[in-house]
């Protein structure tokens, strides 16, 4: 009787991951109502294991007697209706290659061949390791108590290579450099490629614009002290998640600017390409595209958005557009259930209104906010469009 009740007990629980990962747009923010963001991302990035743990454990059931019992027959009927719905959401993944390719196209960048999915990565889900081929140097410190990361391929020889700057996510008061951005990193070590993940100052001890500040000091050391570990100054790029995002997509739109820049006010911190993963756009949130989130006016500005508008519009992407931008890939999840796809929607509109370069979007088709922190089928179409785009933009620069 307890196999059975366990297999049931099983295939019910993972049918109700796979209906929740299958849900639609989280169009309704009211509570309840939208898929719940930690189980939904974690079924739907990670079905080659769950399939994998639910075989091994039905079967172990199964030959303990639990299809001698209603209760164990049905689950195994669940099981097969759980497995058919963890096939949707691959197939939902595999279309993400679709949409990717034509987000490339439309602004120009041939997108032929550029999917290249790493299935050993893939199955394992989560990139606990560093590839083999892959050396990680640890803790640059490029400011006072602020350490940075540099990935890169062993066999690189002694000339320089384009780089790109990696900010993680956390809601502008946690996360780690060493947990998130993973799957990218490694794809562009691998491609040859320095890829950098720098930590920065966490509120509610930094006040805005002090992470900003920092992650410009970043990019200077990276031009100033970088060549050493083979960085090209005159190709860096910027990228990051959800918080990240926020930054990246900032600190591409403030190049230079001396009031974020204070006692490194020469320093070059131009970006050649920006590429912000589900950020958040609009600090004043003027068009409701996101629920109220206390943690900006409170932790991060340490002011009221009412009396401190202007002060909100300077750490707002949204309000920092302008022509001389440059090129950027915005990625944001479809069924994003923290950050839905409207903050990224008139962040682009705002962008390609004004804009001289290239301002491609991708909706990822059944992706939720911090897909990409999971070596998933999905994560491997993303990140294979990220490194074309890049490439694109990189050919671009050196073109008289």
């Amino acid at each position: 009787m307890l196999a059975a009740l366990l297999l049931f007990l099983l295939s019910l629980l993972g049918l109700i991951g796979a209906l929740n990962a299958l849900r639609g747009p989280a169009t309704d923010r009211r509570p309840g109502l939208r898929p719940p963001f930690l189980p939904a991302l974690l079924t739907a990035e990670a079905v080659p294991i769950r399939v994998l743990i639910h075989a091994a454990a039905a079967a172990l059931l199964i030959w303990a007697g639990a299809l001698d019992r209603l209760a164990g027959r049905a689950g195994l009927i669940l099981t097969a209706l759980t497995w058919l719905g963890y096939v949707l959401i691959q197939w939902r993944a595999a279309s993400a290659k679709r949409v990717m390719a034509a987000a490339l196209d439309q602004v120009g960048i041939d997108a032929a061949g550029f999917a290249h999915i790493e299935w050993p990565r893939v199955l394992a889900a989560y990139p606990y390791r560093i590839p083999r081929d892959i050396e990680r140097v640890e803790d640059l410190e490029y400011s006072p108590d602020l350490q940075l990361d540099i990935y890169r391929r062993r066999d690189l020889g002694t000339g320089t290579y384009p780089a790109i700057l990696y900010v993680h996510g956390g809601s502008w008061r946690g996360g780690n450099r060493r947990q998130q951005g993973r799957p990218l990193l490694h794809r562009l070590a691998a491609a040859g490629w320095i890829a950098v993940s720098a930590s920065y100052p966490l509120a509610p001890a930094a006040t805005f614009p002090d992470q900003l500040v920092a992650l410009k000091q970043a990019l200077a050391w990276m031009r100033s002290e970088g060549s050493g570990y083979g960085i090209d100054p005159s190709f860096v790029a910027i990228s990051g998640g959800s918080a990240g995002g926020h930054l990246a997509a900032l600190a591409a739109l403030t190049a230079n600017r001396p009031e974020y820049q204070p006692g490194f006010e020469q320093a070059d911190t131009s970006v050649q390409a920006a590429i912000p993963v589900y950020g958040i756009y609009d600090f004043l949130n003027r068009n409701a595209t996101r629920d109220e989130w206390p943690v900006i006016p409170r932790w991060v500005m340490k002011a009221d958005k009412q009396e401190d508008e202007d002060l909100f519009r300077q750490a707002s992407p949204l309000d920092q557009v302008h022509p001389a931008a440059p090129p950027f890939l915005i990625i944001h999840g479809e069924v994003d259930a923290v950050v839905p796809t409207a903050e990224a929607h008139q962040f682009v509109d705002a962008l390609r209104a004004v804009s001289q370069n290239q301002v491609a979007y991708v909706e990822v088709p059944g992706a939720n906010h911090a897909f990409d922190v999971v070596d998933s089928l999905r994560t491997h179409y993303v990140i294979s469009g990220i490194h074309r785009f890049l490439d694109s933009i990189r050919v671009d620069a050196k073109q008289p």
